[in-house]
């Protein structure tokens, strides 16, 4: 089944406004996730150095392990977006049953998860400061148990988001932020006459905050309405066949956003060896990537929804739609903030420093940036619309494929052997996330993701 391409009177208003409005609040959800990682930094950095440190190194460890599990139980999103759309409401409780079965077999991994972050970390820790591995090891090993509740709760966005409402996971994550703060207050620096618990008291307080998200997921997952209207407290007992479907969407979709981001983390780590004034560079251009990026997960993730409910309807077309309309809309709000990134590169980088080679590695870094934010938006909101069609297998090949394949060989390359350094390094990049939008705008335009059934 192929899909044509849109036609000059293609364009529709509606669809830019239903994507708009779901994904509006899903901006705001996105942002309280990198809120909750400043808020440990910023009271740990009261500690001492090496706190700051271990709590920086042992959160990104920590988030790429997180997310293969996390975007598992995401997975939820999918089905109960086809079972809305097909107007199914018991459909859409057996969906949630099976996702939480497979979470729950996945949570047994919880008591390895110690001896894993341990592991992990004592590669990622630099060798020439004991300290920082013990505060980073003692961290990760607290926030393990977070897992499952994360997994949980991630359920529960699947089931709210795939029936449309975006406003209420957007709360909840606002709430665990500010739990999260008066918590990290409370038991970092010892307030209230609690003891001083430093890194560990910043752990304690994000498992904390994740539990009280958790419970306030599985009141509203469990709310008499939705037990009435969705059979949720009615227990689905999952066949093999129902827990092999889950693995087969919700497994890609962990694996590949692991190895996007253990392939970025791979890219930063070769950035560092081109010297710490390049470093400093980048993570200050980061800072400015990290907005772009936010805004097309958003729109990608009401993207993901919106095609798994018009398939459920059985309204490819309308599906298709969809998909286009949102890339559109992130082609148009990503590429307005990369044209201010090519317009003020060095007013942005002066922002955080006046060292001068800081601030040119940081134009070159930034103009660069800026070039690729359309095809950036174009491989965020179609993978996104794929995903949510179900093809999460071809997605995740991409990523394996062309980030260890094209994009950290490409990148060494230019930057070393041939001298190109930040620029050449940045230029493989540019190479990788061309080539991923090129791909999926292929793979959206033969519509082959269609006819992907779920059961």
């Amino acid at each position: 089944m192929r899909s044509s391409l849109p036609s000059p009177g293609f364009f529709k208003l509606k669809i830019i406004k239903d994507v708009a409005v779901l994904a509006g609040p899903l901006v705001l959800q996105q942002l309280s996730f990198t809120l909750m990682g400043v808020t440990d930094t910023y009271f740990v950095s009261r500690v001492s150095t090496e706190a700051v440190a271990a709590v920086g190194l042992a959160g990104v460890v920590f988030f790429a392990v997180m997310l293969l599990f996390r975007s598992t139980a995401n997975s939820s999103v999918v089905f109960v977006g086809r079972a809305h759309g097909a107007k199914d409401p018991k459909a859409v409780g057996r969906a949630i049953w099976n996702v939480l079965s497979m979470v729950a077999l996945l949570s047994l991994l919880t008591f390895a998860f110690p001896s894993l972050f341990a592991y992990l970390f004592k590669f990622a820790a630099p060798s020439d400061s004991e300290t920082l591995r013990i505060l980073g090891t003692q961290y990760l090993q607290i926030r393990a148990f977070e897992i499952p509740m994360a997994m949980f709760s991630a359920v529960v966005w699947g089931f709210l988001i795939g029936r449309g409402d975006s406003r209420t996971p957007m709360l909840l994550a606002w709430l665990q932020v500010g739990t999260n703060i008066f918590l990290d207050w409370l038991l970092v620096p010892g307030s209230l006459g609690l003891p001083a618990y430093g890194v560990e008291g910043a752990a304690y307080a994000t498992v904390a905050a994740n539990l009280i998200n958790a419970l306030l997921s599985a009141y509203i997952l469990w709310h008499p309405q939705n037990r009435i209207e969705f059979h949720t407290a009615k227990f689905h007992r999952s066949s093999l066949s129902e827990l092999r479907n889950v693995l087969k969407v919700g497994l890609p979709m962990g694996v590949g956003d692991f190895i996007e981001v253990a392939s970025f983390s791979a890219f930063f780590a070769l950035i560092g060896r081109l010297g710490t004034h390049t470093l400093a560079a980048n993570n200050i251009a980061l800072q400015y990537m990290s907005l772009s990026f936010t805004l097309g997960v958003a729109v990608a993730m009401a993207s993901s929804s919106l095609v798994s409910q018009h398939l459920g309807a059985k309204k490819p077309d309308l599906a298709e739609q969809v998909g286009y309309h949102a890339m559109l809309l992130a082609m148009l709000i990503m590429g307005l903030v990369g044209l201010s990134y090519l317009i003020a590169p060095a007013r942005f980088i002066g922002v955080f420093t006046q060292d001068e080679s800081v601030i040119a590695a940081g134009v070159i870094i930034l103009r660069l940036v800026a070039f690729y934010q359309i095809f950036d938006a174009v491989a965020i909101v179609l993978g996104g619309a794929l995903n949510g069609a179900g093809d999460t297998t071809y997605t995740m090949l991409v990523k394996l494929i062309f980030s260890w394949g094209l994009f950290l060989p490409s990148a060494w390359l230019l930057a070393f052997p041939l001298n190109g350094g930040i620029k050449g390094a940045w230029i493989g990049a540019l190479f990788y996330l061309c080539s991923l939008g090129l791909l999926y705008f292929l793979r959206f335009r033969s519509g082959r993701w269609k006819s992907i059934q779920l059961s």
